[in-house]
């Protein structure tokens, strides 16, 4: 049988995660090197290749990763993922196909476990968002089966849920047109944030 054309689409949210560990000592170099933090994050932070450098030993702000690194679509909360899913669109060999988004599987995960934050650790989040438009294209043998679109996710309490993979019948080469980026505000958390107020 002839092999017909699917393409899936979304358009969403990106963001990208990452989470690195920062001691007392850090944080005060942080804090020196970061002295225009709050007018301009960009520039105070994800720029600052002097602070990532003399801190951290890294060359750029996607280095700082040693607990976590997490990238997909975004969606606040189970709420606004089950509304974007039908916004998903098909089509195949180039013709619009409606699908019923109470067909696609949908896998949930938790971050892994990371080790206890020490005494004199807390933990620094940051990243970015951007708008994007996703896209999956594959070949397949009719007939189109909706229940073999696959969604994984990762649930971040702080956050929502990121789209880690998608997946049809074992295609998942997913590609991604991206928008503007907006950086995140570092965030520092931890057992005591070393009495900061800022958080």
């Amino acid at each position: 049988m002839k092999k017909k054309k699917l393409a899936l689409g979304w358009k969403g949210t990106f963001i990208e995660l990452c989470m690195g560990r920062v001691t007392r000592l850090k944080k005060g170099q942080i804090e020196a090197c970061c002295t225009d933090l709050q007018n301009d994050i960009q520039a105070s932070w994800y720029n600052n290749t002097d602070l990532f450098r003399a801190v951290f030993g890294a060359e750029n702000w996607w280095s700082i990763d040693d607990l976590d690194h997490a990238l997909g679509l975004f969606f606040g909360d189970r709420a606004i993922l089950e509304t974007q899913l039908s916004e998903m669109t098909v089509e195949i060999d180039g013709t619009p196909a409606t699908i019923d988004p109470e067909a696609l599987q949908l896998s949930f995960y938790a971050p892994e476990t990371i080790d206890p934050i020490a005494r004199d650790e807390c933990v620094v989040c940051h990243g970015t968002r951007r708008e994007a438009t996703l896209r999956l294209d594959a070949q397949f043998e009719p007939p189109f089966d909706p229940s073999l679109i696959t969604l994984s996710f990762l649930r971040y309490p702080d956050y929502g849920y990121i789209l880690i993979d998608l997946d049809y019948d074992g295609h998942d080469d997913v590609q991604f047109i991206f928008g503007e980026t907006t950086y995140l505000r570092p965030r520092f958390f931890g057992k005591d944030h070393f009495d900061d107020t800022s958080r």
